[in-house]
């Protein structure tokens, strides 16, 4: 390491560092960790929101290369190719495209690379890279967020969730990317539910209910994630958009009891009478199982014209029962 790079470096000043990354004083490796460095203290933030120590690394990991490709562009793939390495290794790969579709880099299916492949769809019809260029979309310059799609893992006999975390990137040569990289091992994220929710509140004061749940009801949308699903409600705790009944709506959920006696949407529902936001925890069997799991309920209100909403979603908690939230 040069004498140059080495007072750069202690210096600490983000702009330098990252001067140091765009010029030829830093080394492939001293840029990687510059790159990382000057990266984590924004990272910490976005992990603060996570549980679980797998979606913590996966995020982590796609932010980290960010930072790499915000410093040197392209140039970067040569370190996302380098095998055994914290990017390509027999548990994550790096992938990246432009905003038009056509991948930029992808390890695992260099042939892929100059293709465009806006129109890959998943097991539901599910537009993932549509998805995925979305957030590229969006007006920051380092817009984020996740990607389910249900894919065939090749050591699995029937499809599975991949859960992908996306980060848009500006290189600086002004050029546009989304990277990324999936897990299908990442287990399901209160802050995953939560931002399914309040995107669905959205969508539903902004197109208006019929139009808004046709999409809720389609498995192709945003809207079916990691075995969860957005329900709506009337006040009255009845169904409008019923996903595990999808023939039936009216369902009188509000006598729904949980393996204890408790009552839980209706507990949901005295909780919205004072606030926009409710979370509530059951206990309740998971499919092919006789003792009961944590099972949490996430709902929201939402005013459209004249009526009134509960859209939530509910999920089962991958902690021990006899662990806290």
């Amino acid at each position: 390491m040069t004498t140059r790079l080495l007072k750069f470096i202690r210096s600490g000043d983000r702009a330098v560092w990252r001067y140091a990354l765009q010029t030829a004083i830093a080394t492939p490796l001293v840029a990687a960790w510059l790159a990382v460095s000057m990266n984590s203290g924004n990272c910490k933030d976005l992990l603060a929101k996570y549980t679980y120590k797998d979606t913590q690394y996966l995020v982590s990991l796609v932010e980290d290369a960010a930072g790499l490709m915000e410093a040197m562009g392209d140039k970067a793939f040569d370190q996302f190719a380098q095998r055994n390495s914290r990017w390509l290794n027999s548990d994550y790969y790096l992938f990246v495209y432009t905003l038009d579709g056509s991948t930029a880099f992808h390890p695992i299916r260099p042939e892929m690379v100059g293709q465009n492949v806006m129109d890959l769809k998943d097991m539901n019809g599910k537009p993932i890279i549509r998805q995925i260029t979305n957030i590229g979309r969006r007006p920051a310059d380092d817009a984020s967020g996740w990607v389910f799609y249900l894919w065939e893992d090749q050591t699995q006999i029937t499809p599975s969730w991949k859960a992908a975390y996306i980060r848009k990137v500006v290189t600086p040569d002004r050029k546009t990317y989304v990277i990324g990289s999936g897990s299908y091992s990442i287990k399901v994220e209160k802050a995953f539910v939560e931002e399914r929710v309040k995107r669905a509140s959205r969508l539903l004061q902004s197109v208006g209910k019929a139009e808004a749940f046709k999409r809720f009801h389609s498995r192709a949308s945003p809207f079916f994630f990691l075995d969860s699903y957005i329900f709506v409600l009337n006040e009255q705790g009845e169904t409008l958009v019923d996903p595990a009944y999808p023939n039936r709506t009216g369902r009188a959920v509000v006598d729904f009891q949980d393996a204890v006696g408790f009552f839980a949407f209706k507990s949901a529902l005295k909780k919205l009478e004072q606030d926009e936001e409710a979370w509530v925890q059951y206990l309740w069997p998971k499919p092919g199982n006789s003792a009961p799991s944590r099972k949490l309920i996430y709902v929201r209100k939402v005013k459209v014209g004249g009526e009134v909403f509960i859209v939530g979603s509910d999920f089962y908690l991958a902690t021990p029962i006899w662990l806290r939230v």
